[in-house]
């Protein structure tokens, strides 16, 4: 991608961020170091259901699995985002049927499609089953493109951590072992 290109991509997300900020409880992925987070320009977009209550400082275990995986993988400059940008509890999305959902769903699909719009993924990837199964009912445009990859909590929780490379690669890149 030629430098003005990454500049616009930056710039329009750059601004997305700041109106989905501007909604109470809102979080997007940070930068941090080489890991763009939200800001992430390439064509690779990873996405999660929804971001949790709990800090993520730069040192909380999962953050630094995630992050640094993606810096060993290549993927610094990936895009990191959530189908639905509002703090929750875990998995609270997971037992809902769609017309229990929060009544703003609708406004953070609308979000969530001015990402795919900016970026022009050739490829998602799901952080988890859940952001999978969401992804697949309701942005099913990107089936086709669409794979899924470990969430970050997970890889922590189940100790799967020394395989958590390979994975992320097969599911990033579609590399074969």
């Amino acid at each position: 991608m030629d430098a003005s290109a990454e500049i616009k991509k930056r710039e329009a997300l750059f601004n997305l961020a700041k109106e989905i900020g501007a909604n109470s409880d809102c979080w997007l992925f940070p930068t941090e170091k080489e890991v763009r987070g939200f800001l992430g320009t390439d064509s690779i977009v990873i996405v999660g259901d929804q971001p949790s209550k709990s800090p993520w400082d730069e040192s909380h275990p999962h953050r630094r699995i995630y992050y640094d995986t993606l810096k060993k993988v290549g993927a610094s400059n990936v895009h990191l985002t959530d189908l639905y940008k509002r703090r929750g509890e875990p998995s609270s999305l997971k037992n809902l049927l769609p017309h229990q959902f929060p009544k703003d769903f609708p406004e953070h699909l609308k979000f969530f499609r001015r990402e795919i719009e900016i970026l022009k993924p050739t490829r998602v990837v799901a952080l988890g089953m859940l952001a999978y199964k969401l992804l697949r009912v309701y942005v099913p445009e990107l089936n086709q493109d669409l794979g899924q990859m470990w969430h970050f909590s997970y890889v922590w929780q189940s100790g799967k951590s020394h395989l958590y490379e390979a994975h992320m690669k097969r599911a990033i890149w579609k590399i074969q072992f």
